[in-house]
């Protein structure tokens, strides 16, 4: 190995992320505070900041490895992703996933939060899971993306009943979802559907289709598209 030229290309590196090695040591500390048996395997690698907060009895399950922060668009968003679990509940993430600067996940008591294999969800996207949320592998969730299983507070309504609060949200592995999009309870996406950006998703969407629109409508059917 030609030496000068690798410690030019250490100092590359270091150059375009300053804060690399405040981020490395921050990372071994959150490991070693959240996973004190396997903390050496470094399954959090995040940017400096960056939280997780687990209430009594919560777990933090990571088959590979879960990434908090980095770069988004260059410097675009600079917020520190945040994670707050509540009793009890399970997030469990299955394979390698990245949750981008300014991204929040909140999981309630008892809930069950699954994200699947080479998933990313990108800057200033929020996921609040009441009851169960499930999202599959490589999905492409944009900037500015909600997704809640939950409507927070109950409607009465003149006959004497009232919305069922929480029902569980799925979605299929390689969706991609545009930004700016909302994802309402009780809906499926079936695999490889595409959500255009503003989009109100308060229904599911078969596979392979193109959603888009508030309301949101169907536009295409047995499309396909590349990561």
């Amino acid at each position: 190995m030609d030496i000068p030229m690798f410690n030019q290309k250490i100092r590359n590196v270091l150059r375009m992320n300053p804060k690399l090695i405040l981020n490395i040591l921050y990372s071994f500390f959150l490991n070693l505070f959240h996973s004190i048996r396997h903390f050496y395997r470094f399954k959090v690698i995040a940017d400096f900041g960056s939280t997780i907060t687990k209430g009594r009895g919560a777990r933090l399950i990571i088959d590979k490895r879960l990434y908090l922060g980095g770069k988004y668009i260059g410097d675009m968003a600079n917020a520190k992703s945040t994670i707050r679990m509540y009793r009890d509940s399970i997030f469990h993430v299955k394979g390698r996933v990245k949750l981008g600067p300014g991204v929040g996940v909140v999981t309630g008591p008892n809930a069950r939060l699954t994200i699947g294999d080479n998933t990313y969800i990108t800057a200033s996207s929020v996921v609040y899971c009441a009851k169960e949320i499930e999202i599959g592998s490589n999905c492409a969730i944009a900037w500015n993306t909600t997704i809640m299983d939950t409507d927070f507070h109950h409607i009465y309504y003149p006959d004497g009943t009232q919305n069922e609060l929480t029902a569980p949200v799925r979605i299929g592995d390689k969706v991609w979802i545009g930004c700016n999009t909302t994802i309402l309870k009780g809906v499926t996406i079936g695999d490889n559907a595409v959500i255009g950006a503003n989009t109100l998703v308060n229904k599911d969407v078969p596979p392979n289709s193109l959603a888009v629109g508030n309301p949101m409508r169907i536009v295409r059917e047995g499309i396909d598209w590349k990561a």
